[in-house]
């Protein structure tokens, strides 16, 4: 939880002197505003974290690195579905690569004997 929360506030500690150069042209900020990109920090980034973090305590760092290999399926899938962007064939392949890599690396490994020829 600590790492969680110390990765978030020092990365918006960052890269506040990026907001204060690129500020809004609004002489002030909306409530609602302000609380949509509060719910979007704590929701999509520090609840995210926080879950990220469990996953490698219970699966480990090696499977739950995994979960950013889905991410440009994800995205293929979201540009179809909400934004109604075509999908062409050509990206299947690279999909099926994707899958096959994520499968190889959560499957179970098998043990094999090591024999030693004398």
């Amino acid at each position: 939880m600590a790492i969680a929360g110390g990765s978030q506030l020092f990365g918006g500690l960052a890269l506040m002197p990026f907001l204060l150069m690129s500020a809004p042209q609004v002489a002030v900020i909306s409530p609602r505003v302000a609380i949509v990109t509060f719910a979007f920090a704590v929701l999509c980034s520090a609840v995210a974290y926080v879950i990220y973090y469990r996953l490698i305590a219970d699966i480990g760092p090696t499977k739950a690195l995994t979960v950013t290999f889905l991410i440009p399926i994800f995205a293929i899938l979201w540009q179809s579905l909400i934004f109604r962007k075509t999908t062409t064939w050509s990206v299947l392949p690279g999909a099926a690569l994707i899958l096959a890599g994520t499968y190889l690396v959560t499957a179970p490994q098998r043990k094999q004997a090591l024999t030693v020829s004398r």
